[in-house]
């Protein structure tokens, strides 16, 4: 049996046609692509051990600039030791600075881990893209072919077709694409080089039927489940959510500040009773420093934007399959399934927006 597109958010049950709807064998010539799926796979790997590899180097960015200042600020507690080993602290902080400066600066690079993981980011969304709105665009004809093998032989050959004369040049020259997408707001719909066919009043209402559920089980059902996994409080499968981050950083902004707090409270307090307080000083300017590494993570992984983007994204899901429950007539339906369509394109647009301004630098 096909396992629910539930079952892992973060799985691309939506590609695999995973859900018992799609497994018709009259419509499951078009919820499955197995050429595109391999393409998709394999270019998600390389998007995910990229983003992996930028993330990294972004911590160590930060963490090579929070070292430098942390031994640049506790000079005050070496009064007293020898010159050389003051001289060989003051060079340590200068390279943990320089270095940390270098590494921040080029990940803003064109051929950097992140630039890397947007660009492939990008090319999957849009293999998903127009896998989709191949679908919604010949969704009349889906409903019309059936069981005859041929009908959907011609159809698949047509599918391929549309792809190459479209989609490849974006997979070959993403990042013409992926500057235009950070730098425009105002963009054209995707072109996928296919014209949407109206309802010709043959299609047979039961294959319409088949057709629409399974389009709001990999598309509706799934979009929805990875938004309400990336807005959880708990885990969904091995990563945090974008709440979980958001959250985290929200504590560790609040003790920051906590700690700065009690401080100076210990500081003033210890003032006229003559106790030395110059490790107090040097603790509240690191525990101000840690709240502006933290501050410079925040804005590298970009946690509340991406909460945001999911509320804003779940809500318009949430509107799309209350629609397509009271749509009047087929004709409707269609307008709502390919609206839908380019709305995700947007989604997809704003993400890399969002991603493409992050910054990991102290």
């Amino acid at each position: 049996m096909a396992e629910s597109p539930l079952a892992n958010p973060y799985e691309n049950y939506d590609l695999k046609a995973q859900a018992e709807e799609a497994r018709d064998p009259r419509v499951r010539f078009a919820f499955e692509d197995p050429e595109l799926l391999s393409r998709f796979q394999a270019l998600d790997r390389e998007a995910n051990a990229n983003k992996k590899r930028s993330r990294l180097l972004g911590f160590l960015t930060v963490a090579l600039v929070l070292g430098a200042l942390i031994i640049a600020s506790g000079s005050p507690l070496l009064v007293g030791h020898s010159h050389e080993g003051r001289l060989v602290l003051s060079y340590l902080s200068a390279g943990l600075g320089l270095a940390g400066t270098i590494l921040g600066c080029a990940g803003l690079r064109r051929g950097s881990s992140r630039q890397k993981w947007l660009q492939d980011r990008l090319k999957t969304e849009v293999l998903r893209l127009f896998h989709f709105r191949y679908i919604a665009s010949r969704l009349p004809r889906i409903a019309s072919i059936g069981s005859d093998p041929q009908a959907q032989a011609a159809y698949v050959r047509e599918r391929s077709t549309a792809f190459e004369r479209r989609v490849t040049k974006i997979l070959l020259e993403p990042e013409e694409e992926l500057s235009r997408i950070a730098s425009e707001v105002d963009l054209p719909d995707l072109d996928i080089g296919v014209e949407e066919e109206p309802l010709s009043g043959n299609e047979d209402e039961g294959s319409l039927d088949r057709v629409l559920a399974a389009w709001r089980r990999l598309r509706i059902d799934w979009q929805l489940g990875y938004c309400e996994a990336k807005l959880s409080h708990q885990h969904s499968g091995r990563q945090l959510s974008s709440r979980q981050v958001e959250h985290a950083f929200a504590v560790v902004s609040w003790t920051a500040l906590g700690v700065i707090f009690v401080l100076h409270v210990v500081q003033v307090v210890a003032a006229p009773i003559h106790l030395a307080n110059l490790w107090l000083e040097v603790l509240i300017i690191w525990a101000a420093l840690g709240a502006l590494a933290a501050r410079a993570l925040e804005d590298g992984l970009q946690p509340q934007r991406d909460v945001e983007r999911y509320e804003q994204y779940r809500a318009k899901i949430l509107v799309a399959g209350e629609r397509l429950d009271r749509a009047a007539d087929r004709a409707a339906q269609l307008e709502i399934i390919r609206s839908f369509e380019r709305l995700s394109l947007e989604e997809m647009r704003v993400f890399i927006r969002t991603h493409s301004r992050s910054r990991f630098l102290l």
